[in-house]
């Protein structure tokens, strides 16, 4: 899996590979080019959630400091692994929340 531009890729090397998905402004899609599909989850502020704009839906999990954790609020809830578990090839630009989200959302779910 490999970032380019803010669209996940299926292959092994950056922009390689067939979409999977995307994130613009926060919002996780499944669609092929930045900012199309349908919206699986957002994340803002640390905050994974379900919903299909920025803030709204279920809070499933967070991400503080390099940990990841199911809790509804910023440092809340069990631990499930660090960041590092969760990363993308590519994605050094995107903040770790959005990181673990799009893991979450298009790869595999961990929450």
């Amino acid at each position: 899996m490999n970032f380019k531009d803010g669209v996940i890729r299926n292959g092994s090397s950056v922009g390689s590979g067939s979409a999977i998905g995307n994130v613009k402004n926060g919002i996780i899609r499944n669609g092929s080019s930045l900012g199309s599909g349908s919206a699986k989850g957002n994340v803002k502020d640390g905050i994974i959630r379900n919903g299909s704009s920025l803030g709204s839906g279920s809070a499933i999990g967070n991400v503080k400091s390099g940990v990841v954790r199911n809790g509804s609020s910023l440092g809340s809830g069990s631990k499930i692994g660090k960041v590092r578990d969760y990363t993308i090839k590519g994605g050094e630009y995107v903040d770790e929340a959005t990181m673990v989200a799009c893991y979450h959302f298009l790869i595999k779910g961990i929450f």
